[in-house]
């Protein structure tokens, strides 16, 4: 009677679990002991750790121009719904909020002036607040295509998962309203979004399943004051100009003024 070589067969478990083979080689994927140490890291730092948010960004992108194609710039609820499932996914509170949000619009071209662009008055903007008290927007990296800004040519503005609500740079403003977010949809928009949902869901698990921890290199995010310097340093053409034209001092739109 042949004997099983249980090892053996427990080291090709192990494997397929854990590696994923292609024409080069073996590559290590992203273990689901990684993503624990990543969720304790930011329990402990009471700060989603950055890892974290480039894996979440890099998930929800994804579905987003998937799911809405030509009109994923414009689906900040449906962004920040699906932020907020995944980090649900790894044990992290957040909520979404609605209110306004100005940043500095600059451009290539420098006959253009720079001035303020974002949504305020009767345009509303939906982002996200969890609870290590950062603010979230995967959206604003993509206002350069929003209907409303796409003729301008404006330079694009990094995504936001910014560490500390309460300090912000002058070149960008966000201004929550208090009321609760109550996400009442049409039935077919409401089923859209719920399918939307799930493909995000899926999304994150073929991100894990196929992905390693170096892949994963969503960028640039404004994740607080050091990354203003760290994208400014490396050369990002929207900070650079933002920041120079900053001592331009050109007043807020009037209705942000007053909310302020």
């Amino acid at each position: 009677m042949k004997v099983l070589n249980l090892s053996f067969y427990l080291r090709v478990i192990y494997i397929k679990c854990n590696y994923f083979i292609n024409g080069l080689g073996i590559k290590i994927l992203i273990k689901k002991t990684f993503i624990q140490k990543q969720v304790k890291k930011s329990k402990i730092e009471k700060k989603t750790s950055l890892f974290l948010r480039r894996l979440i960004f890099h998930v929800v992108d994804i579905a987003l121009k998937k799911h809405y194609s030509e009109t994923f710039s414009m689906k900040c609820l449906q962004s920040s719904v699906a932020i907020r499932i995944l980090l649900e996914q790894n044990n992290i509170k957040s909520r979404e909020l609605i209110g306004a949000v100005c940043v500095y619009q600059v451009f290539n071209d420098e006959s253009k002036l720079p001035s303020w662009n974002g949504f305020w008055g009767d345009d509303h903007h939906v982002f996200l607040a969890t609870e290590y008290n950062e603010l979230v927007d995967l959206t604003m990296k993509y206002l350069h295509l929003h209907p409303m800004s796409k003729k301008n040519k404006q330079l694009p503005v990094p995504a936001v998962w910014w560490s500390d609500i309460d300090q912000w740079p002058t070149i960008l403003k966000y201004l929550p309203e208090n009321a609760k977010v109550n996400i009442m949809l049409p039935e077919e928009d409401n089923l859209d979004l719920e399918n939307f949902k799930i493909l995000v869901l899926k999304e994150y698990e073929n991100t894990l399943e196929s992905s390693t921890v170096n892949e994963i290199l969503f960028e640039p995010i404004l994740n607080g004051i050091d990354s203003v310097n760290k994208l400014y340093n490396e050369g990002n053409m929207w900070l650079k100009k933002s920041l120079i034209f900053q001592e331009l001092n050109i007043p807020l739109p009037l209705w942000v003024e007053k909310k302020e």
